[in-house]
């Protein structure tokens, strides 16, 4: 699959509905989806062009403190190791930092949990699902497979950040979480990932670096409000 090299600025929200898998069924009032578009269109006509609580997470981190906003583009799909299943990141953001550029694929919930633990993704039938996850592991600079409870939407996001940092040669990658209501094992799957790549999980913080080849990875998690009536107006 040829990646897109051609993009068209944002004239708003509606304008993100058109690059989810599933229009009609996504793209609704409090579900994730709507709720990131709107949270970063009204935070680029700031200063900073990122949601505040974003901006302070990148400010925890003294590798990532000073982070400008070059570049944000929706439901950014990322090949893996086949054209099969792209990864489609939310969101993928480049940062400049004074320690080089970030590709950071964003990954917003409200409410919703990580998809599906490896272990029940594995069990639907699929070819490749092994080769995938091998690849993966690798990618991750992991010795062996994941644990079967790992989700495999952090695992693949993830890796959709370090991918795009390779691709443009950059030596920093951060998956984030935009959290705009918690699923009931968000947080505790989310720690669980963290653990497995030896990086602390924090809430609004950015933590790592995971040195993996030339590549430092980061991992992050923002708790974001929910948009009122007059934030929604002012994204339009």
């Amino acid at each position: 699959m040829a990646q897109h090299r051609i993009f068209v600025p944002s004239l708003g929200p509606s304008n993100w509905r058109a690059f989810l898998a599933e229009p009609f069924l996504h793209w609704r009032r409090e579900k994730s989806a709507w709720e990131l578009a709107v949270s970063w269109e009204v935070a680029a006509k700031t200063n900073s062009g990122m949601p505040n609580e974003v901006g302070r997470a990148l400010t925890s981190n003294p590798d990532l403190a000073g982070a400008e906003l070059l570049l944000a583009i929706p439901e950014h799909r990322v090949t893996l190791d086949d054209d099969r299943r792209p990864s489609q990141s939310d969101l993928w953001v480049v940062l400049w930092t004074p320690k080089g550029y970030v590709s950071v694929t964003i990954e917003a919930k409200a409410g919703e949990e990580f998809d599906k633990p490896i272990e029940q993704w594995l069990k639907q039938e699929s070819n490749g699902k092994e080769r995938r996850l091998a690849f993966l592991t690798r990618e991750l600079g992991l010795t062996e497979p994941p644990p079967g409870f790992v989700r495999y939407q952090l695992i693949h996001r993830t890796v959709a950040a370090i991918l795009e940092a390779r691709r443009c040669h950059f030596e920093l990658a951060l998956m984030l979480v935009q959290s705009f209501e918690e699923a009931p094992s968000s947080w505790s799957d989310y720690e669980k990932f963290a653990n497995l790549l030896g990086v602390s999980a924090i809430r609004g913080k950015i933590t790592g670096p995971r040195q993996i080849d030339n590549i430092s990875l980061y991992l992050g998690w923002v708790d974001s409000p929910r948009a009122n009536d007059a934030k929604a107006a002012a994204a339009v």
